[in-house]
């Protein structure tokens, strides 16, 4: 029987890949990020190996000027959505850094809800008060923790205005209001904001163009996997600066096209995820339409523990299995451990950019 909890991958052969229609693409002729023409083929007949619901075969190219790939041509914005039937969102579980099998699994797992309801006021259970001393021994555990809760500070007195962008099913939005933010959402996705709002989270149907009369409303903006997705994300920024209030921050991650992942498995990279994922950047890249946006005091934060699942996911596309159940089990191999302390040492290289940037007062 099929489990109802994930999405259904469709008995495609990639082989045999139906065409998007050419009306309903646009052509891309300079770089969504800087804006220079000149371009380099990157990789070629890309096809949608993951969610398998999107027709085409797709070009992606690296920008001679800032570093950035970019689809060309593209999903237009009309027809984007025919790339989203079969998307996560509809149905994110609440997955654990640790699951609870096993007596050290288990340890690990009240450690880290300890140091959890330590750090940002969460009240996990089980927890052991011991994690909020020794998680901070265990670097890519403290990391994957602070990012689950994306680095936020305690809100300022009388509660602080938090948006996130593209919020999916809301499972961070719960998160922030159970540490006292007052927390808002935005998604495309019509089934995830039902899922969101049947949890009481408020959620709006839309993108960042819903507050187009709005300024200066939020004290933090976050964005999980969310630029790499929009046409224009340079201007997703610009817009995002204006909503905050002056000393707001914005909290971001998206795939590295850099990473240590893309290097080992080319075209077979989890994060390319055509034609999903529009723009992919680089750490200089990402900077540098951070600052165009008119953002300073960048920086960047270790993500824990999410190579393992990129590796599994990027060789079931070289096997054409699978992807979504990719997975190491809990037992990545010796080769993986040492690609993520590589990783931790060379920021450059992380599967992920998660990025902190502030609208300076």
């Amino acid at each position: 029987m099929p489990n109802p909890r994930r999405p259904i991958i469709a008995a495609v052969d990639p082989s045999d890949v139906a065409e998007w229609p050419e009306s309903e693409c646009e052509a891309v002729e300079r770089c969504p990020v800087c804006g220079f023409g000149q371009r380099a083929l990157l990789h070629a007949g890309l096809t949608d190996r993951i969610f398998r619901v999107a027709p085409g075969r797709w070009n992606m190219y690296r920008c001679g000027g800032c570093g950035a790939a970019y689809l060309a041509p593209r999903p237009d914005r009309a027809t984007i959505g025919r790339a989203y039937s079969n998307y996560y969102t509809h149905c994110a579980q609440n997955v654990p850094t640790v699951r609870r099998i096993g007596a050290i699994r288990t340890l690990l797992h009240d450690w880290l809800n300890g140091y959890l309801n330590s750090r940002y006021g969460l009240a996990r259970h089980p927890a052991r008060a011991a994690g909020r001393l020794l998680i901070p021994l265990l670097p890519p555990l403290r990391a994957a923790a602070d990012a689950e809760c994306r680095h936020l500070a305690r809100p300022p007195a009388g509660g602080g205005a938090l948006l996130d962008v593209g919020c999916g099913n809301g499972r961070f939005l719960a998160v922030a209001r159970e540490m006292g933010w007052r927390a808002e959402g935005i998604d495309f996705d019509e089934q995830a904001v039902r899922a969101a709002r049947a949890e009481g989270l408020q959620v709006r149907h839309g993108g960042i163009e819903l507050f187009d009369d709005v300024r200066e409303r939020y004290d933090v903006i976050t964005a999980s996997h969310v630029i790499e997705h929009v046409h224009d994300p340079v201007d997703m920024l610009v817009r995002i600066h204006r909503l905050l209030k002056p000393g707001g921050r914005l909290w971001l991650e998206t795939p590295n096209l850099a990473s240590l992942g893309h290097r080992l498995y080319g075209p077979n990279w989890r994060g390319l995820e055509p034609p999903r994922h529009l723009v992919l950047f680089t750490p200089d890249s990402l900077r540098a339409a951070l600052r165009k946006a008119g953002f300073s005091r960048i920086s960047q934060e270790l993500r824990g523990l999410v190579l393992y699942s990129i590796f599994a996911a990027s060789e079931a596309i070289g096997r054409d299995e699978d992807v979504l159940t990719a997975s190491r089990k809990g037992r990545p191999k010796m080769s993986d451990v040492l690609a993520e302390a590589c990783e931790m040492l060379a920021p450059g290289q992380r599967e992920f950019l998660t990025f902190r940037a502030v609208k300076e007062k």
